[in-house]
């Protein structure tokens, strides 16, 4: 098994439309970024499309057929005769003309709804619980961490988290950042809602959609090969992102997202290979290629210090007040949630839960567990 595992890791994929984008040919380019993303996303659950599809996928490139032809294609295909090929191949396909179809609409609402919406579309006749919140707890055992799993949402709460989530990001302003902060700060945000993982299956796939329309959106023009190239790493980087272990020294680490980020909206190019997440790898080679990224200076624990720093943000003298006194009740190393906020300021969930987000938003604190009901430190 852990054979077959490397050999799926090292694997490179082949692009199945290289002569389309060798040809040059103008009003394809959108269309075959779509199929790319589409089909190379599949690789998050090691599922490929089948011929058929792919070619399928040529006759639209070409003009022969519109994407909704395409996707009738597809699904009467299988309709018409359940013997064509494994539910997984079924899977692939199905889901591959989805994402083609949804990624070449101009249409988006940053929302939840638009989330759960995108998961029903592509899964719809693929899982029973398309569009559903899942009402149980999950665990998956990963590869790069030694077969431990992430800490992911639980299911009492996951509508809250999310929709708190999504209220956070759409009160964070981008305004005066520079293309790194905004990097950093969408590698924080994807993360995050990844890491809820509010379905049963097929999270990882929804929230790269979602997630490519929402930087559309932001302006970012995303027509490269990095998602269709780099599917499993993507993955595997939330992973990282969302991993503590104190006790062995693993902390979660944004930085493999960041490069994946960089490498798809400002066209570096980071080495993503999926041996470097691997908790266990250790290679001098690699430490020296890896490229450092600029990460905020951490200020001295001190009150002066923590004053000055919320001197030059826009933030009441009453909230400037509260953090002063949470900073000096919990120092930089308990770890927190809302519940303790409450208690020692003595204020009610929802202005608590605002006082949280203010102070991540700030970068005067890291995310531990979870959203909103998570636990978080202070790094000041």
């Amino acid at each position: 098994m852990a054979d077959k595992k490397k050999m799926h890791i090292e694997d490179e994929n082949t692009d199945p439309f290289a002569e389309y984008l060798r040809a040059g040919e103008p009003g394809r380019a959108d269309k075959i970024y779509a199929w790319q993303t589409a089909i190379g996303l599949q690789d998050v659950d090691q599922l490929r499309p089948s011929d058929y599809l792919l070619n399928t996928a040529r006759d639209h490139i070409e003009g022969d057929i519109s994407i909704e032809e395409a996707r009738l294609r597809i699904e009467n295909y299988y309709e018409e005769n359940k013997q064509h090929g494994s539910e997984r191949t079924e899977e692939a396909d199905k889901v591959s003309v989805r994402i083609a179809e949804i990624l070449s609409e101009n249409s988006f609402v940053f929302s939840p709804a638009q989330y759960i919406s995108i998961h029903k579309r592509l899964f719809q006749d693929v899982y029973v619980y398309a569009g559903r919140i899942r009402d149980y707890n999950i665990s998956k055992k990963e590869w790069v961490l030694n077969g431990a799993s992430v800490m992911y949402g639980s299911a009492t709460e996951l509508r809250e988290t999310l929709e708190y989530d999504f209220q956070m990001e759409r009160e964070f302003s981008y305004v005066n950042l520079s293309l790194s902060e905004i990097i950093q700060h969408l590698a924080r945000f994807l993360s995050g809602l990844w890491q809820i993982h509010i379905f049963g299956e097929g999270n990882t796939r929804t929230t790269a959609v979602f997630f490519i329309k929402y930087i559309r959106s932001l302006g970012f023009h995303v027509t490269n090969d990095v998602f269709a190239k780099n599917a499993w790493y993507f993955r595997n980087a939330l992973v990282r992102a969302n991993y503590s272990d104190l006790g062995a020294g693993i902390h979660e680490d944004l930085s493999y997202l960041e490069y994946f980020l960089r490498n798809l909206l400002m066209g570096e190019k980071h080495e993503l290979k999926n041996r470097y997440l691997h908790i266990a790898w250790k290679d001098s080679v690699h430490s020296n290629k890896k490229q450092p990224i600029k990460q905020p200076i951490k200020q001295p624990f001190e009150k002066n210090s923590l004053l000055k720093i919320l001197e030059t943000k826009s933030v009441s003298s009453r909230t400037k007040t509260n953090i002063v006194r949470l900073l000096g009740e919990f120092g930089r190393e308990k770890v927190f949630g809302r519940g303790d906020v409450m208690e020692v300021l003595g204020i009610t969930q929802r202005p608590a839960t605002a006082l949280i987000g203010k102070m991540y938003e700030l970068e005067l604190t890291e995310r531990i567990t979870g959203a909103g009901k998570g636990k978080y430190r202070f790094i000041i």
